[in-house]
């Protein structure tokens, strides 16, 4: 009885096997089945999607036509009835195709546009970098002729401050002057040291005169020294463009 009961075990089981290989091959078969009709509807997006195959349910699971799932995904479905295979494929949107390559043509165009501003910003930075050099070379000559200008008109300006040398730097909005004067010289003449009203004349002359023949509207910074004690500083002096004030050290001219 044991050994009946095993063999129609193992039948059954040659039988599953058959019919239901445990394996992903698929199989092929015939079977009866009973489906069940509800009035199933499938929704799409709150709307209902027609079909000319009403869905069932077989054994709980529901079936639903390919086809018809296949428009919902924008899906192009094909039979193969040769070697029995479905064949699924996205459906080619032309209106999307169109619109991506205007958006590429678009972004080229663009892309093209960036590269000739980048361009014409290189080429004004070249002509901004060259007016600079052109603007800073002009300067540097103008505060060359200036030096010059201003060693020639007071190389003589006081027998007793002796012989006077200046140096000039700086730009377009400050001027900065170096004065040099004798300081043993006028010691020699008069035994006493340098008389501040004479230097107080020497700076207002030499401020007016770079505002002058230079611009009125730059400010000038200045030192005078003593070139005879080592080059010692003596006095600090301003002229302030703003109100035409003339100033050494503070105390206005």
């Amino acid at each position: 009885m044991i050994k009946k009961q095993y063999l129609a075990v193992a039948s059954a089981l040659i039988l599953t096997a058959g019919l239901f290989p445990a394996s992903s091959d698929a199989q092929v078969a015939k079977k009866n089945l009973t489906a069940n009709y509800n009035n199933i509807k499938v929704l799409y997006n709150g709307s209902q999607v027609s079909t000319t195959i009403e869905p069932f349910i077989v054994n709980g699971t529901t079936y639903i036509p390919l086809r018809m799932m296949a428009g919902v995904f924008n899906k192009d479905i094909t039979w193969d009835g040769t070697n029995y295979t479905i064949n699924v494929k996205d459906t080619v949107d032309t209106g999307y195709q169109a619109e991506l390559a205007q958006k590429d043509a678009e972004i080229a165009r663009l892309k093209a546009q960036i590269e000739d501003l980048n361009d014409e910003i290189d080429g004004l930075e070249d002509d901004l970098s060259d007016y600079e050099d052109d603007d800073d070379s002009d300067i540097d000559d103008d505060l060359s002729d200036l030096e010059d200008e201003l060693n020639d008109e007071f190389e003589d300006y006081d027998d007793d401050l002796g012989s006077i040398s200046i140096e000039i730097d700086g730009d377009e909005d400050e001027v900065e002057v170096e004065i040099y004067v004798d300081g043993e010289n006028y010691e020699d003449s008069t035994g006493d040291e340098i008389d501040t009203d004479a230097l107080e004349d020497l700076v207002q002359d030499v401020v007016e005169y770079i505002w002058d023949e230079y611009d009125d509207n730059v400010d000038v910074t200045g030192t005078i020294y003593d070139e005879s004690d080592d080059d010692e500083e003596l006095y600090d002096f301003e002229g302030d463009s703003d109100d035409e004030a003339i100033y050494l050290d503070g105390d206005e001219i």
